[in-house]
């Protein structure tokens, strides 16, 4: 028999994340079993393995990360699952068709029919991987969904009289979300029901929920709700289910003249919308040339500490570390000021 008390909040949130917890343990196991179970062909045909591979360039991103591209030479025609912001792991056949694995794994940077950009942990990973003579690459289990919703489910139950508290109790029923007393606008271009929409939400303090079938204008209805709320608050974070949808949004906010930060993979971002990004932005920056060429040093420097730690220990690198500290800092200071300086 259900517990009456089910209803309140902590109970809910306790019971989807018991629920969670099944749930994840279940898709690790049946991908740890799937993978053992599966020979290289069927994974190439259920598209989550490239075999063999080759390595290609490496370099650093735009986000000082170390890449390596890497193409597919087998198999290029079948369709695979690799997407942007995917782990990877990598592969190697050893002695009778064994798979052996290598004890690290990669993110996808970016991807297309036979080429993908993975981001390396660390040189010496890289390393690992082009001293192999027929490497493979596949999916690895993604566990960062999962960390991430059981750290949020946690912080929400553990909140206790701060603003979090209360959104979660107003959101899950147990307290009343609250609306200013505002004088309705009016928008002769929106329908009536989306005009109340964009009211209710003006109004909201809290929470507004806007609720329709699909094409009935809800995303033009949040982009005026959006231009409108900018009259009385410097920033506004959208968020969306797909990178479609916020690029459609940002869209019709640069149309009307509004200034905005579009931060996502720029390879999932449309060209009208790209110069918006912080990567494109950023490198724009006239003094993009210097912190890179500060990233060069700082990369430079760090080879040669594990140069001389090899051959001298490690007493002698102590001003190195100091001279990388001190680089990270500044660049760290760098990019902070110029994300938080005023629009021109």
């Amino acid at each position: 028999m259900v517990s009456k008390d089910i209803n309140t909040p902590l109970k809910q949130l306790q019971l989807q994340y018991d629920l969670l917890q099944k749930e994840y343990e279940y898709e690790k196991e049946l991908f740890r079993s799937q993978t053992e179970r599966l020979g290289i062909w069927k994974k190439q045909q259920q598209g989550i393995c490239w075999y063999p591979v080759t390595a290609g360039r490496t370099y650093y991103n735009s986000l000082d990360q170390l890449v390596v591209e890497l193409e597919r030479t087998e198999e290029r025609d079948t369709e695979h699952a690799f997407e942007h912001g995917r782990p990877v792991c990598f592969f190697e056949m050893g002695e009778g068709e064994r798979i052996c694995y290598l004890n690290f794994s990669g993110t996808i940077s970016y991807v297309e029919e036979s080429r993908m950009v993975v981001v390396m942990p660390n040189s010496e990973s890289l390393t690992e991987l082009l001293q192999l003579k027929r490497p493979g690459v596949q999916l690895f289990f993604d566990e960062t969904s999962y960390k991430t919703m059981f750290a949020t489910l946690q912080s929400v139950m553990r909140a206790k009289g701060n603003r979090l508290a209360y959104l979660r109790d107003t959101l899950l029923g147990k307290s009343k979300p609250e609306e200013r007393q505002l004088f309705p606008v009016r928008f002769p271009w929106l329908n009536p029901s989306q005009e109340s929409a964009v009211n209710r939400a003006l109004a909201a303090k809290d929470v507004s929920v806007v609720h329709g079938p699909p094409g009935t204008g809800k995303t033009t209805t949040l982009v005026e709700a959006i231009y409108k709320t900018l009259h009385r608050e410097n920033q506004v974070l959208v968020c969306a289910q797909s990178n479609m949808a916020v690029d459609w949004i940002s869209e019709k906010l640069v149309d009307r003249g509004i200034q905005v930060l579009r931060i996502g993979n720029p390879t999932r971002v449309n060209d009208k919308i790209l110069s918006f990004t912080y990567e494109r932005r950023f490198e724009a920056h006239p003094d993009y040339p210097e912190l890179w060429n500060i990233r060069k040093t700082i990369r430079s420097l760090q080879g040669s500490m594990r140069k001389k730690i090899m051959t001298n220990g490690k007493r002698c690198v102590t001003g190195c570390r100091v001279c990388v500290s001190g680089l990270r800092s500044w660049k760290s200071k760098s990019i902070r000021t110029y994300l938080m300086r005023p629009e021109s």
